[in-house]
């Protein structure tokens, strides 16, 4: 009887997982381009977004020092906020120390979640 419980729960978590993945659209290139383009307006980004993963991670590069990597990731969830994006996380990354060292590593990120 356990073991039955058991293997219907994997079917139902296997079943919700490909339903989520499948039912999400993906982001637009026009919609990423116009958020990349807001953010390129902004003092606080001084390069085009490093990458986006999945359409679910927006990574940013800051110049370390010079810009506080938390209000970055806010303002960059702000940005996302007025294309009408809110499933998306941003990362926040020193663009001086991926382009000399190649080393990425994370100053801040936000989930994006709250209302803007």
């Amino acid at each position: 009887m356990k073991r039955t419980i058991i293997i219907i729960l994997i079917a139902a978590c296997v079943g919700v997982t490909w339903y989520i993945a499948n039912s999400t659209e993906p982001l637009s290139p026009q919609i990423k381009s116009a958020v990349e383009n807001e953010l390129l307006e902004l003092d606080e980004f001084p390069a085009r977004p490093v990458w986006w993963h999945d359409d679910s991670v927006l990574a940013i590069g800051v110049l370390a020092g010079q810009t506080n990597p938390h209000q970055a990731a806010d303002k960059a969830c702000k940005v996302l906020a007025s294309k009408g994006i809110s499933s998306v996380s941003v990362e926040v990354y020193d663009v001086v120390k991926i382009q000399k060292e190649d080393e990425w590593k994370k100053l801040a990120s936000d989930a994006c979640k709250s209302v803007y």
